[in-house]
Formats: C-alpha cells, sequence, structure tokens
C-alpha cells in the first residue's frame, strides 16, 4: 500500500465512525447478485481497499504483454455513475463517478480480464456553450487541470491526488493507465486565453452577425470540393482551394487586450473592435453538416498572415506554406508537446490515447511522441484514428481504434477483416471492439441477444488486436455516449445531449445481469489459463476456413512457435446452423479438444450452432 492510498485509508477509518446514511452500490462492484448496502461511502471505499491489498500479491506481477491486453475504456463519470441514496450527494458523495470510485471498482475490472485502463479526458471542463448537464471532457478548460467534479468532496485531498490514488490502485494489481490527451482544441473560455491570446482563432463579432447572422463554417463549391479531395486524396498540400473570401475576411489577428463578460471572452482590437473565438466544426469532409461546436475551439497552431482563417487547410491538412518554420506557434507547439510528460510525472500514466493525433501537423507530433518516451521507452500511445494505415506505426503509435466499431457487427465486413488478417494485412494494431463512445452501441446493431458476446469471442481469438471492452458493452447498454459517426438524422435527434453520457449524468445499467458479461468474464478466463494462450503471437497464422453458409464463420489461428492453437467458429445470423465443413490442409491440425459443439466427422468436422452463437476448440498441429 502506497503512503497516498495509507493517508486515504486513515481517513475513511476516521469518516466510517461517523454517522451516515446507508450507501448503496451495484452488486456487480462487489461480486454480488443484486444491490448492496454499505454504512457509508466510506464502509465502502475502505472495504474494496481492503479488497484490492488482499489482491496484489496475486495481480502485482503478472505478465503485461501488449498482444494479449485487455483493456477496459470510459469516462470516469460515466463508468462510476450510481444512485447510492437518496442523501448520498447531501453527506458528500457524489452519484456520478469518481476517481476514488472507480478505483474502488478495480475488483470488478479484474473480474472481466482487465489490465489496462483507458480513459477519456479528465481536465477541467469550460462552462461557456457548455452541452448538456455536464459539458464535453473534450471541452477542456485548462489542459492542466483536472476536473474537480472527479474528487468526492468527502475526502480531504485534492483531484490530483484522488486521481493519483486511482493510478496507484491500478498499478498494485497490475493494471496499466492510458490518458485520452487533448492536443489540438480547447474550450472557447479556455484559461489560456488571457495569458496566450495568439494562440486562438479570432473572428470581428459585428462583421460575423452582419454577414452570416451566427458563425457557420465556410461553404464551399462542388468544384472546389472536388479539386480539394483529389489534392488530400494524393497528400498534395499545395495551392488547397480556400474558404470564400468574404469567410476569410472575419477572422482577426489577435487583440490587444482580453476581457470577460457574460459571453465569455471578448477580445478588444483597433478602433474598439469587438472580437470572439468561433466554435470548430467537423472540418473534414468540408461538406459535413454538423452544426458549429458552442463549447469547443480549434488551437492556432501557425501564424501566417494569409492563413488567419479556420478551415480544413489551417485546422488539419495543412497548407504547405504553413509548414515553414518561421510561421510555427513554437511557443504552443512546445506546450503541446510537453502534456504528456506533465501527466506521467504527476500521475505516473503508463500511456496515452492521442485525439485526432493525425490530425496534428507532422512535425508536432513527433515532437510530441519524443517528448513523450524520453523518461518512459515502453510508453504505450494510441491513436484515434478510424483508419489501419503504415504510416500510425512509422509515427510511432502502438496502437490505433480502427474501423472495427463501425463493421464488427456487419457479418459480411467482419469476414472481410478476418481475410484482411489472415493476409497480413494490417499494418498496425487495431481495437478488438464492435463499439467506441462515437458510435451506436453494438446491442442495437443486431437485435438477437448474446450476438455482442459472440462478435467480441471472435475478435478477441483473432490476432493483432489489442483486446477492448468499452465501458457499458458488457452490461449490453443501448444508449450511446456520443452520436459522433454512424448516426441516422433521426437518432442524432433524439439523443439530445441531455440524453448522452457524454454531456449529462446518463448512468450506465449496472443492475442488470446480461448474458454479453458472463461471456466476456469466461472466455478471458478459458484463455488466459490456457496453455495456447501463452505462448499465441502475432505471429501466428490465421487460417479461413471455406463455409457452405456464409452465416458461418471459422478460421484457425495456427501457432507460430509451438503446436498449440485454436479454432474458433461462429454462427453470425439468427437461425441455426448445422454444416460439415473441411478442415484446410495448411491448418496442419491433428486434434481437436473435445468439444460438443463441434466434432470431428471423418476427415472434417460438424458444427452445430445456435442464433448468434460462437465457440472455439483447442487443437494441436
Amino acid at each position: 500500500m502506497t503512503p497516498l492510498i495509507r493517508k486515504l485509508s486513515i481517513q475513511l477509518q476516521e469518516l466510517t465512525e461517523r454517522s451516515w446514511s446507508d450507501y448503496t452500490v451495484p452488486g456487480a462492484w462487489v461480486d454480488s447478485p443484486y444491490p448492496v448496502e454499505f454504512p457509508s461511502g466510506a464502509a465502502f471505499l475502505l472495504h474494496q481497499l481492503s479488497l484490492i491489498d488482499s489482491l496484489e500479491r496475486r495481480y502485482r506481477h503478472r505478465e503485461w504483454k501488449i498482444e494479449r491486453a485487455l483493456a477496459y475504456n470510459g469516462m470516469v463519470r460515466h463508468i462510476a455513475s450510481y444512485n447510492h441514496g437518496p442523501n448520498a450527494e447531501a453527506e458528500g458523495w457524489r452519484t456520478t463517478g469518481t476517481f476514488l470510485k472507480l478505483a474502488a471498482m478495480v475488483p470488478y475490472l479484474l473480474s472481466l480480464g482487465v489490465d489496462t485502463l483507458v480513459l477519456l479526458p479528465i481536465t477541467q471542463i469550460g462552462t461557456i456553450g457548455r452541452k448538456g448537464t455536464l459539458g464535453s471532457p473534450y471541452a477542456v478548460k485548462h489542459p492542466l487541470h483536472l476536473d474537480p467534479n472527479l474528487a468526492e468532496p468527502s475526502i480531504l485531498l485534492s483531484s490530483e491526488d484522488q486521481a493519483r490514488i486511482l493510478v496507484e490502485v491500478c498499478h498494485l494489481v497490475g493494471i496499466k493507465v492510458v490518458l485520452e490527451i487533448v492536443l489540438r482544441t480547447a474550450s472557447v473560455d479556455s484559461d489560456l486565453v488571457p495569458q496566450h491570446p495568439e494562440w486562438f482563432y479570432w473572428i470581428d463579432e459585428e462583421l460575423a452577425l452582419e454577414r452570416f447572422g451566427e458563425f457557420t463554417p465556410p461553404q464551399f463549391s462542388a468544384k472546389d470540393i472536388s479539386a480539394m479531395t483529389e489534392l488530400v486524396d494524393n497528400h498534395r498540400y499545395i495551392q488547397l482551394p480556400e474558404p470564400p473570401l468574404e469567410y476569410q475576411e472575419l477572422f482577426h489577428t489577435a487583440p490587444i487586450r482580453v476581457e470577460r463578460d457574460e459571453f465569455g471572452w471578448k477580445g478588444i482590437a483597433a478602433r474598439n473592435r469587438s472580437l470572439r473565438i468561433p466554435g470548430a466544426f467537423a472540418d473534414w469532409p468540408v461538406d459535413d453538416k454538423q452544426p458549429v461546436w458552442t463549447d469547443v475551439t480549434y488551437l492556432r497552431l501557425h501564424d501566417h498572415p494569409r492563413y488567419r482563417y479556420m478551415a480544413y487547410n489551417t485546422v488539419r491538412m495543412y497548407e504547405r506554406d504553413l509548414e515553414k518554420d518561421e510561421y510555427r506557434a513554437h511557443t504552443l507547439w512546445n506546450t503541446i508537446a510537453g502534456l504528456i510528460p506533465y501527466y506521467q510525472r504527476t500521475l505516473n500514466i503508463d500511456g496515452a490515447m492521442i485525439d485526432m493525433g493525425h490530425a496534428l501537423p507532422r512535425d508536432l507530433r513527433r515532437h510530441m511522441i519524443a517528448e513523450a518516451r524520453v523518461s518512459k521507452p515502453s510508453f504505450l500511445l494510441f491513436e484515434e484514428n478510424f483508419t489501419l494505415e503504415a504510416a500510425s506505426k512509422f509515427a510511432g503509435y502502438d496502437a490505433a481504434v480502427g474501423y472495427l466499431p463501425f463493421d464488427a457487427m456487419d457479418p459480411e465486413k467482419l469476414r472481410g477483416f478476418v481475410e484482411r488478417v489472415s493476409r497480413d494485412e494490417i499494418p498496425i494494431r487495431y481495437f478488438s471492439s464492435p463499439e467506441s463512445h462515437n458510435t451506436p452501441r453494438a446491442v442495437c446493431r443486431v437485435k438477437e441477444s448474446d450476438n455482442v458476446g459472440t462478435v467480441w469471442s471472435v475478435l478477441r481469438i483473432l490476432k493483432g488486436g489489442l483486446g477492448f471492452v468499452h465501458a457499458g458493452m458488457e452490461l449490453e447498454e443501448t444508449v450511446p455516449v456520443n452520436t459522433g459517426l454512424g448516426f441516422s438524422e433521426d437518432e442524432i435527434e433524439m439523443y439530445t445531449p441531455d440524453k448522452l453520457p457524454l454531456f449529462s449524468d446518463v448512468p450506465l445499467p449496472w443492475d442488470s445481469a446480461p448474458a454479453t458479461l458472463g461471456i466476456i468474464r469466461s472466455v478471458n478466463k478459458e484463455l488466459s489459463s490456457s496453455s495456447w494462450w501463452a505462448s499465441a503471437s502475432d505471429d501466428d497464422d490465421i487460417i479461413v476456413i471455406d463455409t457452405k453458409k456464409r452465416e458461418l464463420f471459422a478460421f484457425v489461428r495456427r501457432p507460430y512457435n509451438g503446436r498449440q492453437g485454436i479454432l474458433c467458429v461462429a454462427n453470425l445470423s439468427s437461425a441455426s446452423v448445422r454444416e460439415r465443413i473441411a478442415l484446410p490442409k495448411e491448418s496442419g491440425i491433428m486434434f481437436l479438444a473435445p468439444n460438443l459443439f463441434v466434432s470431428r466427422a471423418g476427415k472434417g468436422i460438424a458444427v452445430e450452432l445456435s442464433p448468434w452463437q460462437a465457440e472455439y476448440v483447442f487443437t494441436l498441429h
């Protein structure tokens, strides 16, 4: 137990001696089939710390390898949100998630097989233009200040110390902590504005009202869109089509001075002109219909007299002229590159997820990655990139989100992905997940029960991925975290910010007992305890097996170094499947472990599966 955890324990022990209302927690957090009442929030936290202390010897020195890692991902305030009782808030215990409640959930994470915790941003959130009741964690008010709402008010420790306790508790049981870092945006009321107004874009408030009524993204002609798309697709960032002149003229140099009013920061320019920081927008594709973001703005990474405006060619694609050294905002670049080392020093994190890392200028990205690995050469870097390309690996990333959260629940697309893996066509490690915080929930894609567990099991057995559970997926949650990608207009209209966890308090269904939770637990337990798991590697061969029925899906993962492998079969349909399939000669299978669902049938195997059922069989080669 670390000194800081011991300090917390002493505080908790003192708090348990006071009179409190009962404090209820989900049964899943304490290995119970039903919700459990504790005498107080302090008693719950103290109980869990004692349990974690007993688990330390078993888990602390377990081997961590990215090839077999299992990550759990989400927002602190969302993962650990729960109604603990009518008096919890009044007595100083938050019902929204906190660092300490998430630390208390570590035994639950261990029961899933988790050894990596990937957290969305935990920084302080802006208030101007705030969406929902809590605001987006991507509206970063100050990149070095943590959100005070993630701390328990009853505990006399700072938000930073409570965050350190979370990381220390994870480290006690061998869980690595990866923190998502926002590098190219800030809240429109960022604390950095008064000190560095030149780091932000500014528009003439009166001129914007006169010309457009309100600030809107630039509009391009069909001809310009065609031209810019061709140039971008060919990575030719020279003389990219620019926004209309009337849009460019809205943008102004940094103000002479900055003051604050009820609308946020106000810049004062020459002749007393009033300037405002505009909200950001989806910069690519340029005809994206998403509205302007009221709470977030882009940082101005370059200072070029011709390119003072905010558009695709200044915030992502970067017109070649911008990339000259004299136009770079060097103090801002150094600040950005220093963010990860700051959290390495203060929180001792093990990795960082880079929000839109591929949209940073190449040299800034290199600088950021180099600084992140100076003190920790093995520091993990994940990229929020929905494509899987060699450039991400060459840039220094260990894994990228990829496109499985969009495609995995589609049987044909999943089959195509596995075939790509079998041909070694995936150049970087991908997130093995059928959903993310920006996509629809996997359970909503196909209505049959157990479908999420089936697809997730297939992905877990496949090579080359990072095992991944997006918080709530195991609970078969239907409410998306954000309507970022892959949603219809009707869904976007239905899920307003007050109904989305990214912006408001929308607890997970912790009192449910879904089948997917049991599947994830059992699959991880059986795989991790097998001798096959210990020798499995990214060098294994994936051999796709031909089947007559397209809904029947099968492949062999043949060991590169050893004799033990695994055969995976899955029925990706709503009807039962019976079929005899031939094992390809190149699979080299000599023996199949006894299994009720797959049995030998001459030179092949007979398969009988229920709707949306996946099974795996250990093999000897």
